[in-house]
């Protein structure tokens, strides 16, 4: 799968070079609260990406890249953050190789993980039309020390449960210079390739012209070639 390997090594540019804090995965101490885990207001010290601060959140997919189930941090931990701030979280997979017929099943699986599992202390708002992820933190969060690197380790740890993931890294962006809007951009790409894949394998149309994303088709390398490949098997 090397659909999204452009769109990586675009995140890599906003990422690399910048200072973080790095941390080797390890077991998560923290509890699951589950999918319907509710953490009210008056119990929350601040919201990652809330009262309208910039947030984004995706995911991509590669079988090219290796990674070595790290966490990076850019930006202050929940120590520093005293309000809320802007919030960026980014997952990369290293996944098995998959076929066409099943990999927008099998990536929308992997999408799916963050509505199911949170760690007790945090409670997320998720939204893949805006590509938003919102994390309340809770007060008894802060009290008790826990960190972001914490809560990471426990996604990634969710993460590398699946079955095809192989390794995995996860960023997260606190960081008030970063360039937010760029990675909108990277990750709107990223949710416009997973829908024309779909598109692609679902309702093949046989006249590109006539297709609404096309433009899709001709920025992704071998977006096209699954889609002759397609129309060829379904002729």
């Amino acid at each position: 799968m090397k659909l999204y390997d452009g769109f990586i090594s675009q995140i890599n540019g906003l990422i690399n070079g910048r200072r973080a804090l790095t941390a080797e995965y390890s077991p998560s101490s923290l509890e699951n609260a589950g999918k319907n885990n509710v953490l009210f207001l008056k119990d929350t010290a601040f919201e990652l990406g809330g009262s309208g601060e910039k947030c984004v959140s995706t995911l991509a997919v590669t079988s090219s890249f290796k990674y070595s189930n790290r966490i990076r941090l850019l930006g202050g931990d929940i120590k520093d953050i005293k309000s809320d701030c802007p919030f960026a979280k980014i997952v990369l997979l290293e996944i098995e190789e998959i076929d066409e017929e099943t990999a927008f099943e099998k990536i929308r699986r992997l999408e799916q993980i963050r509505y199911n599992f949170c760690p007790r202390g945090f409670m997320s708002r998720a939204s893949a039309i805006s590509m938003r992820e919102q994390i309340r933190v809770g007060k008894k969060t802060v009290k008790d020390k826990i960190s972001l690197v914490d809560y990471a380790k426990f996604m990634l740890g969710e993460y590398l449960k699946d079955s095809i993931v192989k390794s995995a890294e996860i960023i997260l962006v606190t960081d008030r210079s970063f360039d937010y809007d760029g990675l909108i951009s990277v990750s709107e790409k990223i949710k416009d390739t997973t829908s024309a894949l779909n598109h692609i394998l679902d309702n093949v149309l046989f006249d590109c012209k006539s297709c609404n994303l096309k433009e899709i088709c001709d920025e992704v390398e071998g977006m096209k070639e699954l889609h002759m490949k397609t129309v060829n098997q379904k002729r």
